[in-house]
């Protein structure tokens, strides 16, 4: 799996994972200017990876044990605090936009776009089959 690192004035940091590096750009510390590298590839700015920023606004699907209510990975999976044995699980969906911790709490939110919901509702319906 790819790692990736953040050069912060003459810091290097990291390694993190894909993931984590979403994160860092949903809450801000990671912006189009900010120099980034994969594994040992030379610096570059963050705005050069294609789709970044569009998957860190992507929304995501939290799935939980409909039994006791545990955060669990996506079914079919076993539940790791009762043991149920899950085709289905409640979910959760998490609507994520860039800058979101450092946006004043009295600045409104748009909502999801028309295609993120649309996204959405087939990726529900999916799971359901």
């Amino acid at each position: 799996m790819s790692v990736w690192f953040v050069q912060k004035g003459d810091e290097q940091l990291g390694p993190y994972k894909p993931a984590e590096l979403l994160a860092l750009v949903r809450d801000g510390s990671v912006v189009a200017e900010t120099r980034i590298r994969k594994d040992d590839s030379n610096w570059f700015s963050a705005s050069e990876v294609g789709g970044l920023f569009e998957a860190a606004r992507r929304p995501s699907i939290e799935h939980y044990c409909p039994q006791c209510n545990v955060r669990v990975s996506q079914p079919p999976t076993i539940c790791p605090e009762c043991g149920k044995d899950l085709d289905r699980t409640k979910t959760r969906i998490i609507e994520h936009s860039i800058g979101q911790s450092k946006r004043s709490s009295d600045t409104p939110s748009a909502g999801p776009s028309d295609s993120a919901k649309r996204w959405l509702q087939k990726k529900i319906r999916r799971d359901k089959k």
